[in-house]
């Protein structure tokens, strides 16, 4: 993994934007290397492109590798979703999908979660790829805009606390989103319960 993750820096800085772009695309389908730590690369190394344009190219291409991860998952179905990952892993994304739809492509594209996994279950379960792509613009996006600002404003300061500032946002995310999700079925349920006492009030039962 360390060799490999040598080999994508030297890719990026060989080729720059268009190899950021390349691993962004590439990493939404099966590449193990994050492109955060291209991102960080790439700004922190002398004549650095705009941080603007930096998590723009790279947000493109993950979003449009997400598009592939979706066609593998669709024609390779759940054979190849086995092949790659555990059992237990595949029941638990396809619970989510079920259950939560969208806002699982959102945190999966936000969040450390591996988002591959995510990309190609959707062509597994057969997800509305537009809205998988829509979705993912905004997930990757935000996190993308936000790492390349942080080291465009603070450097290495951000490097050195990178994982943990990571970590933390993660969760804080992760509570806010459990938060609403039950918030919202909470409110589902009153206005239910509600709707059913207005009709029983009306037809005299």
């Amino acid at each position: 993994m360390h060799a490999l993750k040598e080999w994508t820096l030297r890719l990026v800085e060989q080729y720059g934007l268009t190899g950021l772009f390349g691993v962004a695309f590439v990493e939404s389908s099966f590449f193990p290397v994050p492109p955060d730590v291209l991102i960080i690369a790439l700004l922190l190394a002398p004549n650095a492109p705009s941080p603007f344009w930096v998590a723009t190219i790279c947000t493109v291409g993950s979003v449009l590798g997400a598009g592939l991860g979706w066609l593998v998952g669709a024609y390779g179905g759940y054979p190849l979703l086995h092949k790659m990952f555990k059992e237990d892993k595949v029941r638990k994304v396809e619970q989510l999908y079920n259950r939560y739809g969208a806002y699982t492509i959102f945190i999966a594209a936000f969040t450390p979660i591996p988002y591959k996994v995510f990309t190609i279950a959707s062509g597994v379960f057969r997800f509305n790829p537009l809205t998988m792509m829509a979705v993912s613009v905004v997930g990757r996006g935000v996190r993308f805009f936000a790492v390349a600002y942080l080291v465009y404003w603070f450097g290495d300061a951000v490097i050195k606390q990178f994982d943990r500032t990571l970590l933390i946002g993660t969760v804080v995310f992760v509570l806010a989103g459990t938060a609403y999700v039950y918030y919202r079925t909470r409110y589902s349920k009153v206005r239910r319960i509600a709707r059913e006492i207005v009709q029983n009030e009306s037809t005299g039962e």
